[in-house]
């Protein structure tokens, strides 16, 4: 069953502001406001650990782009669109299609990185320490097939770390691991630094 919070770190929505609130002066001209989407975030140990490794390879590769804070780190698992304003409807939808989600707890082992040059992030990837993440994406697309929301097939597991417009070509990184525990569907408030969590379903131990 879900729930309605903010991520550890995250401030919460302003007071007084609604989902359905105008763009803001800090929103990037041609963003919607929103974005909504599930993801998995690693734990309050793991991402402090993927945030000093973010910064030690970020400096060894030269790049001067700002690590992302250890609270905002996080693998999108289906991207559900940008929004003016959030549609009830597709909230509700997604809200019944995590419902209909029963799946174990899993590992993630991150061991690669390398920079996506049209977003203009690096980012850390992995072999077959991802295969449990690819499975559970899958079945979290199956559900939402289901309930009648859009399903983006293609999809290249990964976490970014930050943002530099630098190209790197994929490289080995020192392991690390963590265990995905629970999954949630997002609202980013975007240009605002706020994750809004509108459903937060945990996996069995």
């Amino acid at each position: 069953m879900f729930d309605q919070s903010t991520l550890p770190g995250f401030e919460g929505a302003p007071s007084g502001v609604p989902p359905s609130a105008k763009v803001s002066a800090k929103v990037p001209r041609g963003r919607a406001p929103h974005t909504l989407f599930f993801a998995i975030f690693p734990d309050a140990d793991a991402a402090k650990a993927i945030a000093i490794q973010a910064a030690h390879l970020g400096r060894a590769h030269g790049l001067v782009g700002q690590p992302l804070l250890a609270h905002r780190l996080h693998v999108t698992l289906h991207d559900l669109g940008g929004y003016g304003e959030l549609p009830p409807d597709m909230v509700k939808t997604a809200r019944e299609a995590g419902d209909a989600v029963a799946a174990p707890a899993f590992d993630v082992v991150f061991d690669r990185a390398m920079s996506f040059p049209s977003s203009r992030t690096y980012v850390l990837c992995g072999g077959a320490g991802i295969a449990q993440l690819t499975a559970f994406r899958q079945s979290l697309g199956l559900a939402m097939g289901h309930a009648g929301l859009p399903v983006k097939r293609s999809f290249t597991p990964h976490m970014t770390v930050l943002y530099d417009r630098h190209p790197i070509a994929e490289h080995a990184t020192e392991p690390i691991t963590w265990t995905a525990k629970e999954f949630v569907l997002v609202n980013s408030h975007v240009g605002k630094g706020v994750h809004e969590v509108l459903g937060r379903w945990s996996l069995r131990a």
